[in-house]
């Protein structure tokens, strides 16, 4: 075991800005989506393959899933990958991220049946769909049990009651509830050029960062991580009546009041700059936070690679966060992390206030 910090694990990274330096904060109801972008040498985009398309998937026995790469490229899996297929199988989900070595078969064992009753094997299926981000950290919890095939099905019974989609143990009634609304979901948000990653909030809260392995990986993944993985946020702010913030609107109705000679376009212009000055400084103070936290690094051995080249599994626990992270010689290609839904980001807030006064009290002395 060693530890990483969240600096480290997002080193290369940075927000992307608009011409007037504030970070680009894209918002649907209590959701806000924070982009990042990179340097294009820190973008490995010839050496991996896209995973939507290279891999085909079978099983043999409930619980397990088998990828075979059918490129001259290396695969990462994205996190949480599923398998939703037509054949009369049941369908299966990955409680993690995972990487494939060219034209090989790799065999995870601690997949989960996200299917209920359904029995049947699938073969050479590309049917694939994402994992909701809210089912993320119990999956992650779930990593490297390979006992049963149950791994997935709490954590689907907890998205139904959450999304008010009555699944039992079937993730596909979900889907076939919500596709429609969150194709329009995707439209709401849109992938600017050079995408390495994305932070996501809730209520001003950092709940989800992902990190990709490249430009190109960002592209093929982002309408699935959009719509399948991230939509489910939206989704259950929209039946908890959570509205997007009325920053704008404050801050136009404030400066109203002594706009003087201003017309209402310049009053309007000056508003939305201030907001998005805003935006920038509370969506930094929250990033910040987070780069004083460290996580212990487990290295996952469950369906990883016999080569001591390859990229490396771990998973991550820190103070309020679980998450993976496959890295090769300190070069990080993917980063999933999410909050748990139990933490309470002010408790953190008020151990580093304590520790900041600390660290400015004199040495006791006579």
């Amino acid at each position: 075991m060693n530890t990483r910090d969240f600096s480290e694990m997002l080193k290369g990274c940075r927000p992307v800005k608009d011409s007037d330096g504030n970070i680009v904060v894209q918002s649907i109801m209590g959701m806000q989506v924070i982009c990042l972008t990179t340097d294009a040498e820190n973008s490995l985009d010839s050496r991996f393959a896209n995973p939507l398309t290279s891999l085909v998937s079978s099983n043999s026995t409930y619980g397990q899933i088998t990828f075979n790469n059918n490129e001259n490229k290396e695969v990462i899996l994205p996190t949480q990958m599923a398998v939703l297929t037509k054949q009369s199988a049941q369908n299966h989900g990955m409680v993690k991220a995972g990487y494939i070595e060219p034209r090989a078969q790799t065999t995870y064992h601690d997949a989960g049946c996200v299917q209920g009753g359904q029995t049947g094997y699938f073969r050479g299926t590309q049917e694939f769909r994402m994992i909701p981000v809210t089912m993320r950290e119990m999956l992650f919890d779930k990593v490297g049990q390979t006992s049963g095939h149950g791994n997935i099905y709490e954590a689907i019974q907890k998205l139904g009651n959450d999304t008010q989609s009555g699944t039992g143990n079937y993730l596909n009634i979900y889907f076939e509830k919500y596709d429609k609304k969150l194709e329009q979901f995707i439209a709401h948000f849109e992938r600017p050029k050079n995408l390495i990653g994305i932070i996501v909030l809730i209520d001003g809260e950092i709940v989800a960062i992902d990190k990709f392995p490249s430009f190109t990986y960002a592209e093929q993944v982002w309408d699935l991580m959009i719509r399948d993985c991230y939509g489910s946020l939206a989704i259950i702010s929209e039946i908890q009546k959570k509205t997007t913030g009325k920053e704008f609107t404050n801050t136009y109705n404030e400066m109203q009041k002594t706009a003087g000679k201003y017309s209402i376009v310049d009053l309007l212009e000056k508003a939305l700059k201030k907001t998005k000055s805003n935006m920038t400084a509370s969506v930094q103070e929250k990033i910040q936070e987070l780069l004083e936290l460290t996580f212990e690094a487990t290295l996952d051995t469950e369906g990883q690679p016999t080569s001591t080249r390859a990229p490396k599994s771990y998973v991550l626990k820190g103070e309020g966060y679980i998450g993976q992270i496959i890295s090769e010689n300190e070069f990080n290609h993917l980063v999933s992390i999410v909050k748990r839904e139990r933490f309470d980001p002010n408790a953190m807030r008020d151990v580093q206030e304590l520790r900041k006064k600390a660290r400015k009290q004199e040495r006791f002395t006579l």
